[in-house]
């Protein structure tokens, strides 16, 4: 059994970026007994999920709230006749995979997505035109205050472009997703050419959230930063990519603080050049409001 409670635990192991300091109070959750126990302990108190960190950045001082993760019976993947169900703490690759073997329809949108399940159906992850919640049936939660297990639909959820309408603090724990079965060469083809694409097109070789800012618009942002001239600049150990504007890659002990002067003068520059106030798609933790609205994720503020 884990200790119900570890104190000052580091985070950037958490991380894709590998970046930013500790929580206050961090605990692995095995079962959704244990999940329940702990949301009912916390009593409404503020408190935020973790999963693979894919899309993340701890602020370099660390937070002072708690941080859950799922571990042991939420990484199961159960496949059905006309459906998977996958529980929050599974790895995205593991579910893409699973659903590539039994040749199911539609999962390819989700190869060379990193992070978990969990978190792509807190940020509705896909593309443009696609989003995970566009296959979801339901998904069982965990709502802060809440006593006891929720099941949302799509429709309860309000997912939309990289997020979805559910509170601060949602605990996803298992979803089930329709996955109709398909022609096995043509569900390999859209596979192997989504994957290749994506590693084509965008930096894998290093540490990153994946894309920083969210396309406005009618707009690619790797387009816009590209124009201000921003594309491979570099503070400290941050860059922003030379392959895809929109990544900021940790080349060796980046900070945090490194990751944000990027954004700053990324966002302030296109705000100066074209008018558009760049909103972030990464999930920043511990930065004071202030700064928040400055990097123009007023959503974020608690």
């Amino acid at each position: 059994m884990p200790e119900p409670w570890l104190f000052d635990h580091p985070l950037a192991p958490h991380t894709r970026y590998r970046i930013g300091g500790a929580a206050a109070r961090f605990r692995e959750l095995e079962t959704e007994r244990e999940a329940v126990a702990c949301v009912q302990e916390l009593d409404g108190r503020p408190y935020k999920p973790i999963g693979g960190g894919a899309n993340l950045l701890v602020a370099d001082r660390g937070v002072d709230f708690p941080v859950l993760a799922l571990t042991s019976e939420f990484r199961a993947v159960e496949v059905e006749e006309d459906a998977i169900v996958a529980g929050a703490g599974t790895a995205l690759p593991a579910l893409v995979q699973t659903a590539r073997r039994e040749a199911r329809c539609d999962f390819h949108h989700l190869e060379a997505v990193p992070g978990t399940v969990g978190g792509a159906l807190r940020m509705n992850a896909g593309t443009r035109d696609w989003g995970v919640w566009d296959v979801v049936e339901w998904a069982d939660a965990l709502f802060p205050g809440l006593p006891a297990v929720t099941r949302l639909t799509a429709a309860e959820a309000q997912p939309g472009y990289r997020d979805t309408g559910v509170p601060e603090g949602t605990l996803f724990l298992r979803a089930r997703l329709r996955a109709a079965r398909g022609d096995a060469q043509a569900v390999e083809r859209a596979h192997r050419s989504y994957r290749e694409e994506k590693v084509r097109n965008q930096p894998y070789d290093r540490a990153s959230c994946g894309s920083v800012w969210k396309n406005p618009p009618g707009q690619s942002v790797w387009r816009l930063i590209d124009a201000i001239g921003m594309r491979g600049t570099r503070r400290g150990g941050a860059q922003i990519s030379e392959l895809h504007a929109n990544f900021i890659l940790n080349m060796g002990g980046a900070t945090a603080g490194d990751v944000i002067e990027l954004m700053r003068e990324t966002r302030r520059r296109v705000l100066e050049r074209f008018g558009i106030g760049l909103v972030p798609e990464v999930r920043l933790w511990g930065c004071d409001p202030e700064l928040l609205r400055e990097l123009g994720a007023e959503d974020q503020i608690p």
